[in-house]
């Protein structure tokens, strides 16, 4: 039965909430839900006598993990099969490791399959496939120079109808990666008057080059430090640049395998918490067992964490985003606050939806992930429901 405006559905309560809005960390609290949404956060002695609590006990409550670059889990990859049922699958995968919202990531490849990949997604969130919040596409637009794991025939610079299909339709956000020598003649202006957000990546700009794209109007950096001009005394490259730029937000795969953690300790006391984002960069082992697999026609072999494709190249991650935050924690020594805003407030805000996800304020999604003592992953919500099932009459 639908409750009245303002009565709570229920309480989930916990020992810490960091609520990563004015309130910050609160103790001995509980998130007041009413249809989906946080209607507040107050102390659990406040809990209305009729409302069910959800207690879960001496972990931190966070809001849902926000990932901006999700290329495959579960098994599967976006590129491979793009359509609805592959998106439901790796939404599936990463919801279990604490991210309530995501961009699938289609990579480099045909024009016709990213037309296919744009129409998954709007078809996703038509459906209302839970997580989905648009697409992000990594390149065709890249360096040649700095291509990665990416398939360089499909590389290529922008034509009329890669802008067409990157532009056409309403699929919710639209994040583009590419490098700033195919960002030229007009292509960059194209972009933002249509609405997407660009990030530079797979680039090997210098750093001049890189600050006047970012003066253009572009606002991130993909997976800094891979794929990219390095910093260096005389050269600080692309990775100078987006530490020295205000306003820029740059993603970081905290694997320990992409970067070392000592540079990403580095790059957080550059940027703080509001210039750094955790992405996954994740491939199809995310949730599965999975040692070898396919990924743009070459063979890749898992290895821990690392996935690396018969040229030696690192393609793509086994990371989730429980293990980022962790690993930000434990291997960075970055502040478990910190790190949260990292992997949640920080990417909303990037993507421009900060009154929608990544914090726990009132009238904000309620999508949760609760963190137990060894920082997994102990219980994920979503619109206040359990991810494993929903709470008497609901």
């Amino acid at each position: 039965m639908n409750q009245p405006p303002g009565t709570p559905d229920v309480a989930i309560a916990a020992a810490r909430i960091h609520t990563l809005g004015p309130r910050g960390l609160v103790e001995d609290h509980a998130v007041l839900v009413a249809g989906g949404t946080v209607l507040d956060v107050v102390p659990r002695s406040a809990v209305p006598d009729a409302v069910p609590v959800l207690d879960q006990g001496d972990v931190d409550v966070a809001p849902g993990f926000v990932d901006v670059q999700v290329n495959g889990g579960g098994g599967v990859l976006f590129n491979d099969t793009p359509d609805v049922d592959t998106l439901r699958t790796i939404a599936a995968a990463h919801r279990r490791f604490g991210t309530t919202s995501l961009l699938p990531t289609f990579i480099t490849d045909s024009r016709e399959k990213m037309v296919a990949a744009r129409g998954a997604v709007e078809q996703a969130r038509e459906e209302g496939v839970p997580g989905i919040l648009g697409v992000h596409f990594e390149g065709p637009f890249l360096d040649p120079r700095k291509t990665g794991a990416h398939d360089r025939g499909f590389v290529r610079g922008p034509e009329e109808g890669d802008l067409e299909a990157i532009l056409g339709g309403a699929p919710g956000v639209v994040l583009v990666t590419a490098a700033v020598c195919a960002l030229g003649e007009g292509t960059l202006p194209r972009l933002l008057e249509g609405g997407a957000r660009v990030a530079l990546g797979h680039c090997a700009s210098t750093y001049g080059e890189a600050r006047a794209a970012f003066e253009g109007g572009v606002t991130g950096v993909t997976h800094l430090f891979n794929a990219m001009s390095p910093m260096e005394s005389r050269a600080p490259g692309l990775v100078g640049a987006a530490l020295a730029t205000p306003g820029v937000t740059s993603g970081v795969i905290a694997d320990g395998v992409h970067v070392d953690f000592g540079a990403l300790r580095a790059a957080w006391r550059a940027a703080g918490p509001s210039g750094l984002m955790l992405v996954t960069d994740a491939v199809q082992p995310v949730g599965v067992d999975l040692e070898e697999f396919e990924l743009g026609g070459q063979r890749v072999r898992l290895d821990g964490l690392r996935c690396v494709n018969e040229e030696g190249n690192l393609a793509g991650s086994a990371l989730d985003m429980a293990t980022a935050v962790r690993n930000c924690v434990r291997g960075a020594q970055i502040p478990l606050e910190d790190a949260l805003h990292m992997a949640s407030s920080t990417p909303a805000r990037f993507l421009g939806l900060e009154d929608e996800v990544g914090a726990l304020c009132p009238g904000m999604r309620a999508d949760l992930v609760a963190l137990d003592d060894e920082l997994r992953a102990a219980a994920v919500f979503t619109g206040g429901v359990p991810l494993t099932g929903s709470w008497p009459g609901a």
